[in-house]
C-alpha cells in the first residue's frame, strides 16, 4: 500500500522558513491558491471515523479526494485516493444528492517546493495560521517520516501539528463562537 506520509509545523515567519529552504538547496516549483470544500457522510461522522472527503480547487484545477483515518501516532499519514474532476460545482451537487454535507471551507495560499524526494508546503491558512508540510509517498512510513521530520528541524521549526487544517479551523470557529456566546 502507497501512503501520502505528512509532517507539519507552525512557522512564524513565512520569508525566513523560504530563505532557509533555498539555502537547503530546495526547489521552488509553484504557488497555488487551494479552496478545500470538506464533506461529512450523511451516515456515519468522519470527525470520529477520522476520514475525510474534499473537492479541491486549486489555480483551476478540481480534484475529489478521499483520506482514510491516520495510521500514525506522530505523523499525519493516511491512504488517499485523489482523482481530478472536470467541474467541482457539479461534483458537489452530485454529493448532495447522494447526502453529503458541507461541513467547511478551508482556504489557504501554499507555495511548493522540492527537496530531493520531499514534497515541501509553505502555507498560509485563513484563520488557522501558516504552516509548513513536508510530504512524501512511499511504503516505508518510518523511514519516510523520519527524513521529513529532520526537514522540520533544519528548518528550526519543532512545534508539531497533527491535526488537519479542517481540524484548526472547525476548533477555531468553535472557539470564536464560544467567546462571542460569552460576551
Amino acid at each position: 500500500m502507497t501512503l501520502e506520509i505528512e509532517v507539519k509545523a507552525y512557522t512564524d515567519d513565512l520569508n525566513k522558513t523560504e530563505k532557509t529552504l533555498t539555502e537547503m538547496g530546495a526547489h521552488f516549483v509553484e504557488e497555488l491558491h487551494e479552496i478545500d470544500t470538506y464533506f461529512n457522510h450523511p451516515s456515519r461522522d468522519f470527525a470520529e471515523t477520522d476520514e475525510a472527503l474534499r473537492i479541491r480547487v486549486s489555480n483551476n484545477h478540481c480534484f475529489l479526494t478521499y483520506k482514510g483515518e491516520k495510521i500514525d501516532l506522530y505523523s499525519i499519514t493516511r491512504d488517499e485516493i485523489e482523482t481530478k474532476i472536470e467541474n467541482a460545482d457539479a461534483a458537489q451537487q452530485l454529493l448532495a444528492k447522494l447526502g453529503f454535507i458541507p461541513v467547511a471551507k478551508v482556504k489557504k495560499m501554499r507555495r511548493v517546493y522540492r527537496l530531493e524526494k520531499f514534497t515541501i508546503c509553505v502555507d498560509d491558512v485563513s484563520k488557522v495560521g501558516t504552516f509548513v508540510e513536508v510530504e512524501i509517498t512511499g511504503e516505508s512510513l518510518e523511514d519516510l517520516r523520519n527524513g521529513a521530520l529532520v526537514i522540520l528541524k533544519t528548518l528550526g521549526l519543532t512545534r508539531y501539528e497533527r491535526k488537519s487544517y479542517l481540524e484548526l479551523l472547525l476548533e477555531k470557529i468553535d472557539y470564536d463562537n464560544t467567546q462571542s456566546a460569552g460576551e
